[in-house]
């Protein structure tokens, strides 16, 4: 059975079973609390925690995952993984442990023809229901039914969340795979392929059960890989059919077989694996960084890299590795995973400019791992230096676990500490005086308040002034009763008006308004799924829980903020169509009058471009397209063609924005009624926010034409100033630059044969003592360019056995000097910087510079003179008699 069909009949099994079929989320997770999607249940968290009320009772899906905390261990055994499939079938609430063990009984068995002899299955030791119900449902003998302790059979997601007891499904792959004895003694040839957790434990961080859920669940997770192993009678995931084409390609690319060399083996499965989990990192949104997501995808990539650097590949001069390797990926995976074949240019665009940018540097920064390693090899004790490893990171694009893995195959452990002390300097200047905020309101409190108020009905888009029931005052000390003139709280209403931040627009701001009270709403958040918080101060009376209240949403602002949005659309459509399908929003701001717009895109865009673009979105507006909101099933979504953005949380319910018949999007936000309210909309600025992303930023109504008026005053002030039209004012201004320019280089011609004549003048005044000319001399006003080359052609006229100490003294006080020593002494071992460092300290300063040449300043310029002398004194003793 193809991975496919294997797919396809874990989904089709329980939707005959009246489950609910989702599609795989995104690898980019809503919970902060992980960096990746890690688990198939990840997406229906906030309905195991009680959080957010599922749309069905039942659901079943296939889910993309990644896990990177043992990427060191991918290609060196066949077992480990980044990135997996898991198929899933949940119960929120509604079957428990009885229906899941019959029906993961009758998939194994039935649909997927396992052998049942061969089914073995463990519990958690405590659990004698599931244990019954296993000998109930399926009839498998208890001989075959093993209990094993928590670290086997209890799962949760190794950070605060649901957890529960789980009960396991192993296949016995016979004889050849080792032992007997059931999976408790021997987990190779007794293969894990379905797992059944009973989901009714809340946990926190460190996995202490505080509680139980609020209701009984049901989370299970079949392997794709690992049936696909069972049911292709293959020894191990990268023998079927989702690894063999890559493995395939990788070894066309290189000109390695796979099966021919185990040393070689681990660096074809390392570039199979890892082409295929950045594939779909980058199609999800993940571009390469330095920190977070951006850093894995890096890592991985450049491992992938590496290893095709051992195979032969020279990527450095254009050979080509991850570009093919991903186009396998997504020609492989396109059929359950069209988002693969949507992105295609953002994925081949990325994997292209990653390894042209790794590549380049590869085999410097590999010389400089072999300097190393021959270095430090044979000493007591040896290690990789930690300053070695940072400079390879600093400067290589090294990811430093890259290193780690390349010390560990010379034998040398990496000296981390060393490495991990130079990072935390860098951050520590990187960051040297930003501020750090403080704590906020504990989620329980904010459960607390659901509990009382229910989730948030938000009336925002048909009006901006509702009257409601004040239903929570909530503080980081909890919820409390009342509040009084002065105090910050966040207010819970059962209806609102007020649009709570999100899909980039900003939270709304206003009044709310009691009998006895007042409070200024300063911003509007979305604190748990379905719960809005009105961040107040109450700026008159008292305001008390129960309480009537009319809530007024700040009108001019929430229009200014709409049109915003209903830009940001326009221009978001605009991009696309200039640049490519890759450059989708991947991040956004909307404020009233401002907005804030990233993308991927490999190069800054053209000044030229920009023109156009802005051009094309004013006509567009200028059209006056409608626009219009519909409400439909995500599905029915998708299939309209509606874009969704990177990252954006969606519903299963959504509303679609269309903006005439060039843009249509998913989109909770407020927005103009018809294009032309928009008014007009100007780019500020385009710029690059980190690697592969570039950032626009515009204006638009009011803000926009204040913008552009102040443009249009100061260019009209620049032609009066010149005396001509302003339509001419760029010519004479650069006209008027360039006879500068001219005038500017004449004076340097000039400054220069001053300062030769000057040179020349010195040296010819110059004295000798025992052969030896030290030349001092102080020409203040002279800027630094101008005072080293006086040095320089000081000692040049002088020749050999010469030092030359030049000083000036500026209009504000400071000093500066430079030294130059003739190339015979600097030979015979005399440097300018200790000559010049305890003259640098008479004027407040310190020396730089190394060999034949140094500078040094100080804010002393009153002590110039000293300072000179304290030089020549240096000077004739560093040359002593050589």
């Amino acid at each position: 059975m193809d991975s496919l069909t294997i797919r396809n009949t874990f989904i089709d099994f329980y939707e005959s079973r009246g489950h609910r079929r989702y599609d795989s989320a995104s690898l980019i997770p809503q919970d902060p609390s992980v960096l990746l999607t890690i688990a198939g249940m990840l997406p229906f968290k906030p309905y195991f925690m009680g959080d957010a009320t599922p749309p069905t009772p039942r659901a079943t899906s296939f889910q993309k995952c990644a896990r990177t905390n043992d990427i060191e261990n991918v290609g060196v055994t066949t077992r480990h993984l980044t990135f997996f499939e898991m198929l899933g079938n949940f119960s929120f609430g509604d079957y428990f442990k009885r229906e899941a063990i019959r029906w993961a009984w009758e998939l194994s068995v039935e649909h997927f023809r396992l052998d049942p002899e061969r089914i073995w299955v463990t519990v958690y030791e405590d659990d004698d229901e599931a244990e019954q119900l296993w000998l109930e449902e399926s009839g498998i003998p208890a001989e075959r039914i093993q209990r094993l302790g928590a670290d086997d059979n209890y799962w949760w997601t190794h950070a605060a969340g649901p957890g529960g007891p789980n009960t396991e499904l192993y296949y016995d792959r016979g004889e050849a795979y080792g032992e007997a004895g059931g999976p408790a003694v021997n987990d190779e040839r007794y293969l894990e392929y379905y797992n059944l957790v009973f989901m009714q434990h809340a946990l926190d961080d460190d996995g202490n059960i505080l509680g139980e859920l609020p209701a009984q669940n049901v989370d299970t997770g079949l392997g794709l890989e690992r049936m696909a192993v069972l049911l292709q009678g293959v020894d191990n995931v990268f023998e079927t059919d989702l690894f063999a084409p890559l493995l395939a390609r990788a070894g066309e690319l290189t000109g390695a077989t796979y099966g021919a060399d185990g040393k070689r083996d681990v660096s074809l499965r390392v570039i199979a694996e890892h082409a295929r989990t950045a594939a779909f990192l980058i199609a999800d949104g993940v571009l390469p960084s330095k920190e977070g997501r951006g850093y894995v995808l890096r890592r991985l990539m450049r491992r992938a890299i590496r290893h095709g650097q051992l195979l032969g590949l020279d990527v450095s001069s254009g050979q080509k590795l991850l570009v093919p390797m991903v186009e396998q990926v997504i020609e492989q995976m396109r059929e359950s995973y069209p988002d693969l074949d949507k992105q295609r240019e953002l994925i081949t665009r990325v994997a292209g400019a990653e390894e042209n940018d790794f590549g380049a540097r590869l085999r410097q920064g590999l010389e400089r791992v072999d300097q190393a390693i021959t270095t430090v090899r044979g000493t007591d004790g040896a290690s990789f230096p930690g300053d070695v490893a940072f400079e390879l990171h600093d400067t290589f694009g090294f990811p430093i676990d890259l290193t780690a893995e390349i010390a560990e195959d010379a034998g040398l452990a990496l000296d981390r500490d060393a490495f991990d002390e130079l990072m935390q300097q860098q951050r520590e200047r990187a960051r040297a005086g930003a501020k750090k905020g403080g704590g906020g309101v504990p989620v329980e409190t904010y459960r607390e308040a659901a509990a009382l108020v229910g989730t948030t009905d938000f009336l925002g888009y048909e009006t901006l002034t509702a009257e409601a029931e004040l239903g929570a005052i909530v503080t980081p000390g909890g919820v409390q009763h009342s509040a009084t003139e002065g105090d910050e709280v966040e207010v819970v209403l059962p209806r609102t008006p007020f649009y709570a931040e999100g899909g980039g627009q900003v939270g709304d701001v206003g009044l709310l308004e009691t009998p006895t009270g007042r409070l200024q709403v300063l911003d509007t958040q979305e604190a748990i799924e379905g719960l809005t918080v009105h961040r107040a101060r109450v700026v008159a009376g008292e305001v008390l829980q129960g309480q009537s209240v009319v809530a007024h949403v700040d009108g001019s602002r929430r229009v200014a903020t709409a049109r915003s949005h209903s830009a940001t659309h326009v221009l978001h459509a605009t991009i696309k169509e200039f640049l490519g399908e890759h450059a989708q929003q991947a991040g956004s701001l909307v404020q009233p009058g401002r907005l804030r717009f990233d993308f991927p895109h490999f190069e800054s865009v053209s000044r030229e471009r920009l023109a156009e673009i802005e051009a094309t979105i004013n006509e567009r507006v200028l059209r006056d397209p409608h626009v219009h909101t519909d409400v439909m099933s995500i599905d029915d979504a998708k299939k309209a063609g509606a874009v969704a953005n990177f990252g954006d949380k969606y519903g299963q319910v959504v509303r679609v924005v269309t903006i005439g018949e060039f843009s249509k999007e998913l989109c909770g936000g407020t927005h103009v009624p018809s294009g032309a309210k928009i008014g007009t909309i100007t780019i500020v600025r385009e710029e690059s926010i980190g690697s592969n992303t570039r950032r626009v930023e515009a204006l638009t109504g009011v803000d926009a034409f204040s913008y552009l008026s102040k443009e249009r005053m100061v260019a009209e002030e620049i032609a009066r100033l010149v005396d001509v039209p302003s339509d001419q004012a760029v010519e004479r201004v650069q006209g008027l630059l360039d006879r500068l320019k001219a005038a500017d280089r004449e004076l340097a011609k000039l400054r220069g044969a001053n300062l030769s004549q000057e040179a020349k003048q010195i040296a010819d005044a110059a004295t000798r003592e025992d052969g030896l000319a030290v030349v001092v001399t102080r020409v203040d006003g002279l800027a630094h360019d101008d005072l080293r080359r006086l040095a320089t052609e000081i000692r040049g006229n002088l020749g050999q056995r010469a030092v030359v100490v030049v000083g000036s003294a500026s209009g504000d006080g400071k000093a500066q000097l430079i030294c130059a020593v003739s190339a015979d002494l600097a030979e015979a071992g005399v440097e300018a910087r200790p000559i010049l460092h305890p003259a640098a300290q008479v004027v407040g300063g310190g020396a730089g510079g190394k060999g034949d040449l140094a500078q040094a300043g100080g804010k002393q310029g009153e002590k110039l003179d000293e300072a000179l002398q304290v030089a020549a004194r240096e000077a004739r003793t560093a040359v002593g008699g050589r």
